[in-house]
């Protein structure tokens, strides 16, 4: 580099040289002349850097106007006193340009390479700003770190007491060259360790480091704050849930309870007064609530298993018909509605936990009977369709309502409307539905029936060649 400067110095003072004699013979006076060098001394520090060359280029200027322009010419002695302050004052003011011109060459490298870094920084902030993940926020801040200094690095956390290293980096083969905490707002987050063998950081790559490190800390305080947050209402919802069910079970449960309670009082104090048809109507509904209150139980045990991620599925090949004469043989109010069943001419056995499948025509017959006056009709239909088995209930009741009707499979989800016998229900039987159905592999929905009311309709895969060998 220093030999390309004295090449530029040797060439612009030439050229200066040549041109000056060219114009003194067209006539140009001597302080025209020493303009032309100042512009010489000029260039010479433009294009060379510090201010050495432009010194040399000053003293150099005036001893070849000296011996080319002053009397007696080609030689170095000065008789004229003129001359002399002529010369003085050129050298002074062609330092004094030289210096200045080279103090403004380095501030504009200086602010170039400030550029350079405040939009390396910006850069960095921006990668690192929308980032999401633990993980994700590290293997950012160290690609930022090899991509933009080359230097490998490792993160070590505090709070998940995670190790994070760059993609080629071998723990113990380098050298540690710089070492800073990461800090969230209130706490130290982790460390990030620079290494690289021999390496020592400028201050361009230390700003760097340190942004990197920041931004990692801003970011992995935002995670946390995001993730506590997040725990917190999840844990919020939890509790209302679980004020929501023993407000509901324990409004639902004290229906059959206190209806088991009043039978059996009244069977213990008047058994030997009462008829036996009597007796016959109280055990009848003795039996009728305790059923209710096993229903009820099963499907807040059901939930729990769902909500624990524990509901187990014991597939076997049930066949249809006894599935449903079970379910229906459960069912409290169905004996007193106009109630059809349609099921397949032929025998159809399909893979099902029979038990949890019953539940499920359990939970949509007795929404029926809860949702619908006593004189209308429901309808359990069973057909058999390419593929699967479609199970369908419908009723003639007012339908489901607009408001819910988004939102029917969900958790608590009522219409809020207690049915002439008092059961009211706690939106767990169509969550629980669901589950189960999705758990088989199978779907199911809402919508309006036939005969004017709501209709829920779930399907289950169909085994055909099982079918076709049973008959």
């Amino acid at each position: 580099m220093k030999g390309k400067n004295y090449l530029r110095l040797v060439l612009i003072i030439s050229v200066t040289t040549v041109n000056s004699i060219a114009l003194n013979q067209l006539g140009v006076d001597k302080e025209n002349i020493l303009m032309i060098f100042m512009v010489g001394v000029l260039l010479v520090t433009a294009l060379t850097r510090g201010y050495r060359f432009g010194i040399i280029a000053s003293c150099a200027s005036v001893m070849i106007f000296n011996y080319f322009f002053t009397e007696p010419l080609h030689t170095f002695a000065i008789y004229n006193t003129n001359d002399i302050a002529l010369m003085f004052f050129f050298l002074i003011a062609s330092v004094i340009s030289s210096s200045l011109t080279a103090r403004f060459q380095r501030q504009l490298l200086i602010s170039q390479k400030n550029e350079r870094t405040a939009k390396l920084l910006y850069e960095v902030s921006q990668r690192l700003l929308n980032v999401t993940g633990e993980g994700n926020i590290i293997h950012e801040g160290i690609c930022c770190i090899k991509e933009y200094i080359g230097y490998n690095s490792m993160v070590e956390l505090d709070q998940s007491k995670q190790t994070y290293f760059s993609d080629d980096f071998i723990p113990g083969g380098n050298d540690m060259s710089l070492e800073l905490p990461i800090m969230g707002l209130a706490k130290q987050l982790g460390t990030l360790k620079v290494y690289e063998e021999n390496a020592n950081l400028n201050i361009e790559q230390e700003w760097l480091v340190n942004t990197v490190a920041a931004q990692m800390g801003i970011a992995l305080d935002r995670e946390y704050v995001y993730n506590e947050r997040e725990n917190i209402r999840i844990a919020m919802e939890r509790e209302h849930l679980k004020s929501n069910l023993l407000r509901s079970i324990s409004h639902d449960l004290r229906t059959p309870l206190t209806g088991i309670a009043g039978a059996s009082s009244y069977l213990v104090q008047r058994c030997q007064s009462i008829d036996r048809e009597s007796i016959g109507r109280l055990a009848g509904d003795i039996s009728e609530q305790a059923v209710w209150l096993t229903t009820l139980v099963e499907n807040m045990l059901n939930m729990t298993r769902i909500d624990n991620g524990k509901l187990e599925v014991n597939k076997q090949i049930e066949v249809v018909d006894d599935v449903v004469n079970e379910a229906v043989s459960r069912v409290i109010g169905l004996s007193k509605r106009p109630f059809r069943i349609t099921l397949p001419k032929e025998l159809v056995a399909i893979p099902m936990d029979g038990k949890m499948i019953a539940q499920v025509l359990i939970n949509l017959l007795d929404n029926a009977v809860t949702h619908t006056p006593e004189n209308s009709p429901i309808e359990l239909a069973v057909n058999k369709l390419d593929g699967y088995v479609e199970f369908c209930v419908a009723d003639g009741g007012k339908g489901i309502e607009p408001s819910i009707e988004e939102n029917i499979f969900n958790t608590f989800v009522t219409s809020g409307k207690t049915s002439a016998d008092g059961k009211k229900g706690i939106g767990l039987g169509l969550a629980i539905c669901k589950a189960i159905v999705q758990s088989h592999g199978g779907s199911i929905y809402a919508g309006k029936s036939h005969l004017g009311g709501a209709q829920f309709i779930f399907r289950l895969p169909y085994m055909e060649q099982f079918n076709k060998g049973m008959n």
